[in-house]
């Protein structure tokens, strides 16, 4: 796994990485959403089970729908996070259990839900997706609660001390980056050795992908390398990768 994080330095406080498998649609990540708004009149008073948001690097204070909140007492929701997308937002993660958030932005969001992408982030700053997606609509400073999951395979042992937040039409591109290492060369190479010279050539060579041997891996990581690197470039304002423990 080792040869994901090397990669995602690419990505340093942007993005992940994903398990052996073709890209996949939002639909398919997103098979159920664990972030629920909460009442204006029990902002202060739920339990953890039910609880969204997280912190990176969170300063002491109480913040809206925190206060009295199991995990949650020195939570800031305050807006210290923006992107052009989303605008700005406040995240926090709960003290008690890592998999447990609040989330509060400043922006009215009813046509695109904003996700948030549970993530495990190197002391490098690179950062590689550890479970599904969890994405809601959101109305301006309405504290929304939930949970994120480490559920993608392999992944299930990492902490999550990250989250990758932007909007649901973002998150083909983004996966398809992180899946840029597995899906090479079937991506590059859709019709097999008969596609291009370069193919022809590597096709064969790799018939386990970039896991067959060193040339593969290299080319593999290139791919990956090349695809993330445009991810980055083209919405480097529209997402935000947080440490948040």
């Amino acid at each position: 796994m080792k040869k994901y994080f090397l990669l995602l330095s690419l990505l340093t406080l942007a993005t992940g990485c994903d398990s052996p498998q073709r890209t996949r649609t939002p639909g398919t990540w997103i098979s159920g959403n664990t972030l629920e708004t909460v009442p204006s009149n029990q902002s202060g008073s739920l339990t953890p089970p039910t609880t969204a948001g997280s912190t990176s690097g969170a300063t002491s204070g109480s913040g809206p729908g925190v206060t009295g909140t199991p995990g949650f007492t020195t939570c800031d929701l305050s807006d210290r996070y923006q992107t052009i997308d989303i605008g700005f937002f406040g995240l926090c993660q709960s003290s008690q259990d890592e998999t447990l958030f609040k989330f509060k932005t400043s922006l009215t969001s009813t046509t695109l839900r904003i996700c948030l992408i549970p993530t495990y982030k190197e002391s490098n700053g690179s950062s590689t997706y550890i479970g599904q997606p969890q994405c809601t609509y959101t109305t301006a400073s309405q504290v929304v609660q939930g949970k994120l999951y480490k559920n993608r395979p392999g992944f299930e042992q990492y902490p999550l001390n990250g989250v990758i937040v932007m909007k649901e039409p973002l998150l083909p591109q983004y996966i398809n980056c992180m899946n840029g290492y597995v899906n090479w060369p079937q991506n590059v190479c859709p019709n097999g050795p008969s596609s291009t010279s370069y193919c022809a050539y590597w096709a064969p060579r790799c018939p386990n992908g970039g896991r067959t041997n060193g040339g593969c891996d290299t080319e593999a990581r290139n791919y990956m390398g090349q695809i993330c690197t445009t991810f980055k470039n083209q919405y480097s304002n529209s997402y935000i990768d947080i440490r948040t423990r």
